[in-house]
């Protein structure tokens, strides 16, 4: 063991090799293009009402004590020539710490300056020639909603490495005040290279076609028998909205904060069970609805959400990522707001059951036995997918991902946790998204949009906060 200038324990040093992507993780790099960014971006809020600014050397101080944590860290993506095989995780032997830490000074002292960087970090795609993490540093913002001061701190990674739910599980490894921390692993340099991988692919070829005919046989074997079952699959088209366009360059966010009790009194509330999943679902709606009626663009059918399902203990995926991802109705057509939860509610419980049945699940393993080629190819034809015109959209018009806490407890450099959010990224057909999260006392709802598809964010955000108080007042809370 060692110990750090901290004085915390240190393992001993492991060794770092090279590892090949899963085809379900890899649909992030083949699928990735300008605009359609695949960045995971998680902001860190730490109470510094009594500390000093943290400087630029005590952030890279505090990463490269906790390198060990991840091999993600010191990993960068190797492709394959040709993409005949999937690409490679192989140790960075030109790593360089200091690439990877930005720290900002007091031009972003306020928070609609440091907001504005966010988005910027959040719709620019990832260097994946370096290993895929950036971590930003904001020292002092004396203006965030609710707080005097605070220290923010941004983790952004290439969603190759992993979903939002493993991002979480990293967090509290990165920000729960471990005693003991892994050493910074050595890398193998030689573990990997470009033509013997190529040698290795070409070998395997074979062998892949096989497994890929052989896994179409069964996937469209299980489509058959879902078709012909009792499972509910979803409406395959929805009316396109003004968010359902090619989005432009820029992004922006706004978070919308609702103290969890109220949200957790309103679901005890309610006579009949329901989830907080189901309550935002509902709120989301409600906003959506107004939104577009106010715009007199209020769709001719009802509209509906892509809501993530976590498919850990449910399928046998050893994949990093490990997300399917629901079409729940919003029932934007419902105006009453408990019979709208009501439909909700029914709509995201079939979605549910959808995912757990046997059938469903071997169908959407098809990607598992997908090769390399055909994952790049499926990439290509996305980026050339033109949505400016179209009538009607595949299943839904946009994103509401919620991702659970995993600890109340999170520090950095001393400073306690005072709240989480996240950002998504728009891209082409879903210019509105939302990221729900939760620490402590508070539920934020972080909202991201093209600018020109939300040009009065802060009209979307009184919807959003009027939408949950007539639920609330309809459920009699």
């Amino acid at each position: 063991m060692r110990t750090t200038a901290a004085g915390d324990s240190v393992t001993a040093r492991s060794r770092l090799t090279a590892e090949q992507l899963m085809p379900r993780d890899a649909v992030f790099v083949y699928d990735e293009f300008e605009r359609h960014p695949s960045n995971i971006v998680a902001a860190y809020v730490f109470d510094a009402t009594d500390t000093a600014s943290p400087d630029y050397e005590s952030a890279v101080g505090w990463m490269r004590d906790r390198l060990g944590f991840s091999p993600l860290f010191r990993r960068r993506l190797a492709r394959v020539p040709g993409d005949i095989d999937m690409p490679y995780w192989v140790p960075d032997a030109a790593f360089d710490i200091r690439e990877h830490v930005t720290a900002y000074g007091p031009e972003y002292s306020e928070w609609a300056d440091v907001r504005r960087r966010i988005s910027e970090i959040t719709g620019t795609r990832m260097d994946l020639s370096r290993p895929p993490w950036e971590l930003h540093l904001f020292g002092k913002v004396t203006d965030f909603p609710g707080r005097p001061a605070v220290t923010i701190v941004v983790l952004k990674f290439h969603h190759s490495v992993g979903d939002g739910v493993a991002t979480r599980q990293l967090e509290l490894t990165l920000f729960g005040g471990n005693e003991v921390l892994p050493a910074d692993p050595a890398g193998d340099i030689g573990s990997w290279s470009a033509p013997a991988a190529a040698v290795r692919g070409l070998g395997l070829l074979p062998f892949r076609c096989v497994r890929f005919v052989r896994g179409l046989a069964r996937t469209r074997a299980a489509a058959a028998e879902v078709a012909a079952s009792a499972v509910r699959e979803p409406v395959a088209h929805r009316p396109a909205t003004r968010f359902n366009r090619g989005v432009g360059p820029d992004l922006a966010f706004d978070l919308v904060t609702f103290p969890l009790h109220d949200i957790l009194e309103v679901k005890s509330v309610f006579a009949e069970r329901v989830t907080v999943n189901d309550l935002l679902l509902a709120v989301v709606s409600g906003a959506l609805a107004d939104y577009l009626a106010e715009r007199g663009e209020t769709p001719p059918e009802s509209l509906a959400a892509m809501v993530p399902i976590s498919m850990r203990g449910i399928a046998p995926w050893n994949s990093a990522n490990r997300l399917c991802q629901m079409s729940v109705d919003l029932h934007t057509g419902i105006a009453d707001p408990l019979e709208r939860l009501r439909a909700i509610r029914s709509s995201a419980r079939d979605e549910k059951l959808r995912y757990r049945d046997a059938a469903v699940i071997r169908r959407e393993s098809r990607v598992e036995t997908s090769p390399a080629w055909l994952l790049r190819l499926a990439g290509w034809a996305r980026a050339r997918r033109v949505f400016d015109g179209v009538a009607t959209v595949p299943l839904t018009n946009t994103t509401i991902s919620n991702v659970p806490p995993v600890s109340e407890r999170l520090e950095f450099l001393g400073m306690p946790v005072a709240g989480v959010f996240g950002v998504l990224p728009v891209m082409d057909g879903d210019g509105l998204r939302h990221l729900i999260t939760s620490q402590g006392a508070d539920l934020v709802i972080s909202v991201s949009a093209d600018p020109a598809m939300l040009p009065d964010p802060e009209r979307y955000r009184e919807l959003l906060f009027r939408s949950f108080r007539q639920l609330r007042a309809a459920i009699g809370a």
